[in-house]
């Protein structure tokens, strides 16, 4: 059991869980009684709280991040020391890292990999601000929330810029795979080291391998120093030759041909993102540089040549059976022209090489070194597989797994269990699931011997997520170590593709593993309804049944002797075909007594055949001036409008009415599927008298952009329409491109 476990830390931060292990310090889940949120607490491996260059480098970190505030970047809430114990309180993430996303998808959509560099080169632009120099910066540094937003973290070999620099003999640090080219070679690091690992991280994301491979951490730094990388579009051939171009030039070996800042960087990913057949020239850059670079090597490997001959040691030896040259001038070993240097001057049997024995040496001390480490290995594999015991102090390992481990380590007191644990549904709470040593092997009395024990089956809460799209709804459900299984459903009140709610419930506690339901909407039904009859029916009644039909209601009361709250006529009849949303108006008797008297039929009245004699227009927005005056109802219409959609537009748009000049709605909002209405006309019931001036706009998420302008004659039935823009659609499908 880890001794940090249910540690108090300053009296304030209790350690619950080990979350993380690495290589100076590890880091583990723990509460903030103070606060009451869970934070992160990375505490300094005890091995290295003696070592000054260690802490020297973790207080680093606290420095590097304390005075950075960034949403992309962890928050960092305190630092301390108790008990020789060196301590960094921070925000914890409840995420994956970009490296186990890379690994789960292979390699990324272009547009992925663009959301996730623009929010690290942001985050990488305010510490550069700050003279704060990451160097680590690779996948596993960085996390990934479920919100599709990134945080970096891990500013352990971080560097003020503006201190000392670092000469060729500092310890090259940070991960080899990622590492640019000047901070592998030992020299000095700036914000653009910290460029070129993006670069690296963005061919990584768009091929779904890294740049350079090797055998060994040297070799794979002797490539970042000298070689050039396989373009990515020989390995993904769907990469846009721009985005190419951006990788190429944060990987570019001279630091100054490089992008110079982050803010560079992101200024040409935002060209990118506005125009995939965007280039920038870098390519073309490249290309005349290696063009003269060839022509400089052509014309001087002579001169090379001759450099390295005439710098060979060299001894003249008598030979008998030759003439005797004359001496040649020293001038000699540096020609003014080595092109035009002939080899005959030189003769074999006048040049002795010295030969240097350190290569000779080297190879057998290496021959040494494998062959001592040969024995070492198969000495310690022939004693992990030692069966029989030689000695009194030798103990045969039992069978420890599905044992509890108090109990385990009570009955087995020769040797010390050593606990750690993790999540598992197959074993209980406390038993032992794993043995670091198998059953039957031989191990010495009281040696440790390290076991994992079951913390029982991990529960996760549901989240909520209506309204998510159904693949951050999945993701957001998947990272909590669930399973999903969509269902589509209608849903008037959410739009096409978006989570309207999940079974078991959100908030609901589950086992990890859990297959959830998440219903997915199909947006609402555009097609006619039927408008029911509630001539008769009681007020609320008359409500229900017009929203079961998926149709407004709109209530008006009026003088009657029928009882009161009951429906007395409604302005469309029962059983008539309108489309959905359309707004009924249903006259309700308020009970008063009075009688309507019935009159011939007035094809424009509210309702057939029916007037007041007192004058009292329900229908009207004050009285009339004198009893007896008969005024003709208001009476709404509907009016249908059609609205042409470009064959282009590939979206669903809320499309709203207003009054023109002014910003008040006018009726309600509808959607429109470009999937069934693009190319075509789609009709727009709107309602009401007289005649209005309306604006049309068109909204998908946060951008609404006005299109044309209607006039409505209700009274006519007959509509124009003026100023119409079908450029609105397009402009609306580029802005939700990203």
């Amino acid at each position: 059991m880890d001794s940090f476990i249910g540690l108090k830390l300053d009296g304030r931060y209790e350690i619950t869980e080990l979350i993380g292990v690495g290589g100076m310090a590890n880091v583990y889940r723990g509460r903030d009684i103070m606060e009451n949120r869970v934070v992160a607490v990375k505490i300094l491996k005890s091995e290295y709280s003696e070592n000054e260059e260690f802490v020297r480098r973790f207080r680093n970190e606290s420095k590097a991040i304390a005075v950075l505030s960034h949403p992309n970047i962890v928050k960092i809430y305190d630092v301390g020391y108790e008990n020789n114990m060196q301590y960094i309180v921070m925000e914890y993430i409840d995420g994956i890292t970009l490296k186990e996303y890379i690994e789960r998808q292979g390699k990324l959509k272009w547009r992925d990999c663009v959301h996730f560099t623009i929010q690290i080169l942001r985050a990488l632009q305010l510490a550069h601000d700050r003279g704060i120099v990451h160097r680590d910066i690779k996948p596993q540094n960085v996390m990934l929330l479920s919100d599709g937003s990134i945080k970096v973290m891990d500013f352990g070999i971080a560097r003020f810029s503006r201190e000392v620099e670092n000469n060729a003999n500092e310890k090259t640090m940070g991960s080899v795979h990622y590492v640019s080219p000047e901070q592998a070679g030992g020299q000095r690091t700036d914000e653009r080291s910290d460029i070129y690992s993006v670069g690296v991280m963005m061919y990584e994301m768009l091929t779904g391998t890294k740049p350079f491979n090797g055998d060994t951490p040297v070799a794979v730094a002797l490539k970042h120093m000298h070689d050039a990388p396989v373009p990515p579009t020989d390995i993904a051939p769907e990469i846009y030759p721009g985005l190419e171009e951006i990788i190429l030039h944060a990987m570019e070996k001279d630091p100054m041909k490089r992008y110079q800042s982050a803010s560079g960087m992101i200024r040409d990913i935002e060209a990118f993102k506005i125009d995939q057949s965007i280039t920038f020239g870098y390519a073309e850059k490249r290309a005349e540089r290696r063009t003269d670079g060839k022509a400089e090597n052509s014309s001087s490997a002579k001169e090379k040549i001759a450099s390295a001959i005439s710098s060979l040691p060299m001894i003249k030896k008598e030979k008998s059976h030759k003439k005797e040259r004359p001496a040649k001038s020293v001038e000699r070993e540096k020609p003014a022209e080595p092109e035009y240097y002939d080899d005959e001057d030189y003769d074999d049997d006048e040049i002795e090489i010295r030969h240097n024995y350190a290569l000779p040496i080297l190879a057998a001390v290496a021959c040494t070194v494998i062959i001592v480490a040969t024995l070492f290995v198969a000495n310690v594999i022939l004693s992990a597989f030692k069966t029989t015991s030689s000695s009194v102090n030798d103990y045969v390992m039992p069978n420890l797994i599905g044992l509890n481990f108090y109990d385990a380590r009570a009955q087995y007191t020769d040797i010390q269990l050593v606990a750690t644990e993790e999540y598992n549904s197959e074993y209980p709470a406390g038993q032992i699931i794993e043995q670091e040593k198998a059953e039957g092997r031989i191990v010495k009395i009281g040696d440790a011997v390290k076991v994992t024990v079951s913390k029982g089956t991990r529960m996760v809460t549901i989240p909520d997520v209506k309204n998510y799209h159904m693949s951050s709804a999945t993701k957001a459900l998947e990272d909590m170590g669930l399973f999903v299984s969509q269902v589509l459903t209608d849903n008037d009140d959410i739009a096409a593709d978006y989570a309207v709610r999940t079974d078991p419930i959100a908030g609901s506690e589950v086992e990890e593993g859990t297959t959830v339901r998440l219903y997915i909407s199909l947006g609402p039904m555009t097609e006619d309804t039927i408008v029911p009859y509630v001539v008769g029916k009681d007020v609320v009644t008359a409500q229900y049944e017009i929203e079961d039909a998926h149709l407004k209601y709109k209530v008006q009361y009026t003088a009657s002797s029928e009882e009161r709250d009951l429906v007395i006529s409604q302005n469309i009849e029962g059983g008539s075909s309108v489309p959905r949303d359309t707004v009924i108006t249903v006259y309700v008797s308020d009970g008063s007594g009075e009688e309507i008297e019935n009159v011939d039929d007035e094809p424009d009245a509210g309702f057939p055949g029916e007037y007041y004699p007192w004058g009292q227009d329900p229908w009207a927005s004050t009285p009339s001036d004198e009893p007896g005056d008969i005024d003709a109802p208001t009476v709404e219409r509907n009016v249908i409008v059609y609205i042409d959609i470009p064959s282009t537009a590939k979206n669903k748009y809320y499309v709203s009415m207003t009054y023109t000049g002014t910003r008040d709605s006018f009726g309600e909002q509808q959607t429109v599927d470009s999937a069934l209405w693009a190319g075509g006309s789609y009709p727009f019931t709107l309602s009401g008298s007289g005649t209005v001036t309306l604006d049309a706009y068109a909204r998908y998420g946060g951008l609404q952009i006005r299109f044309a302008t209607y006039t409505v004659d209700f009274d006519n039935g007959t509509y124009t329409v003026d100023d119409y823009q079908a450029s609105t659609f397009r402009t609306i499908d580029n802005w939700a491109m990203f």
